[in-house]
């Protein structure tokens, strides 16, 4: 165990050095070829961002697994990059030359259909959720596509502000690094930390990058997506033969709380284009990180905020587990967070309401002459009187 301990020490360290001293040169090129993420009228960010950061990311994964796998039999790992390599190559095009959302898809779908054939990525237990247990290949094979394909999407959606698709990750990863640590898979708990250790290398540079300040783009996100995808699909099959002290009951509720975030927003955005009339994949500002920078919040601090709500579900999970069957706490939590998002959003347009007609005030007082540092008292007895109306 000790021996291991080192080497996940390593792979972290290894993933976070090799993320860390790409990303500056990474984003000369991309100032070099003009290879930004240009603003616009849907996008939060207000300059010119260099988009690569995924490059990066996928470079400190591989090498800091792979470097220390050592004698560790890990025969699906061939089938794992063979995925991530086509996600990392469509995201890369998507970042630089700008592809259709059906291209993206079709290579997903490639993807994930190596993932759940021949890399053996497959839900073979529901844990009693919905009264389902063990399910043989004909249900857990389009199940476990359609999971993957769903998480791919879903982290590729929620990159929208700086920390939030890297912070959650790092907290997915650890996690279930942790419990694949506990339970000695530790195949999958190296492949885990190499992602929260190159994560937090990004994560630098994402917050406070200075000059180097960098985006992960659709090949970062994309490559997340289908990582944690494998991890907890992995997990939720594991945790069937897990030792008793460590097995977490209602794993696919608490598979659902770990990404609390990413599914409850996607099935948002997704109701609310399809109601529109709008294709599923169509851009748009109706995301819950949306939602909280129009409240008044930072970047940061939406991200801490959604990291620590996804922390909150998993502890709910796991305190009301020996209460609550699989398939109540699964659709309990889907709608706590529904409900949870709800409220956000009927806050927010309270705040923008508040906001707009405060604004609109002040216009009315300004266009009347009256200023505040000239005449305190004219300026607050205008303000009381345009209120009363």
């Amino acid at each position: 165990m000790t021996e291991y301990l080192l080497i996940i020490f390593a792979a972290i360290t290894a993933s976070f050095l090799f993320t860390y001293l790409t990303i500056p040169p990474i984003v000369r090129i991309s100032n070099e070829k003009h290879l930004f993420d240009v603003p616009n009228s849907r996008k939060l960010n207000k300059t010119v961002v260099p988009t690569l950061g995924g490059v990066s990311i996928f470079i400190g994964i591989c090498l800091g697994s792979t470097l220390f796998m050592g004698n560790l039999q890990f025969t699906e790992l061939r089938y794992i990059f063979a995925a991530l390599l086509m996600l990392f190559f469509i995201g890369l095009k998507d970042d630089i030359l700008i592809i259709s959302a059906s291209k993206k898809l079709l290579v997903q779908m490639a993807a994930a259909a190596i993932l759940v054939g021949l890399g053996n990525v497959q839900i073979t237990s529901l844990s009693n959720l919905f009264y389902f247990n063990q399910i043989n290949i004909w249900l857990s094979a389009p199940l476990s596509f359609l999971t993957l394909l769903f998480i791919i999407n879903a982290m590729n959606l929620i990159d929208g502000i700086d920390g939030l698709a890297s912070g959650i990750s790092i907290f997915v990863s650890g996690v279930l690094g942790l419990w694949f640590f506990m339970t000695g898979h530790f195949e999958y708990a190296i492949l885990s930390f190499a992602v929260s250790g190159s994560l937090l290398a990004f994560l630098r540079f994402n917050l406070w990058g200075g000059v180097n300040k960098v985006f992960m783009g659709d090949t970062g996100s994309l490559i997340l997506g289908g990582i944690l995808g494998i991890l907890v699909i992995k997990f939720v099959s594991f945790n069937v033969t897990a030792p008793a002290l460590f097995k977490v009951q209602n794993a696919p509720a608490f598979a659902l709380a770990l990404f609390i975030v990413p599914v409850t927003d996607t099935l948002r955005v997704f109701i609310i284009r399809l109601s529109q009339k709008r294709s599923p994949f169509s851009p748009d500002m109706n995301h819950v990180h949306h939602l909280l920078i129009q409240s008044g919040m930072k970047h940061i601090q939406a991200s801490a905020f959604l990291v620590l709500y996804t922390g909150f579900f998993v502890s709910f999970n796991l305190a009301t587990a020996a209460y609550l069957s699989s398939t109540v706490s699964f659709v309990l939590l889907l709608c706590m967070s529904f409900g949870a998002i709800g409220l956000l959003k009927r806050r927010t347009e309270q705040i923008k309401s508040k906001r707009d007609r405060q604004i609109k005030i002040t216009r009315k007082i300004l266009s009347t002459g009256i200023a505040l540092h000239e005449d305190p008292f004219r300026f607050t007895e205008a303000k009381k009187k345009i209120y009363q109306n």
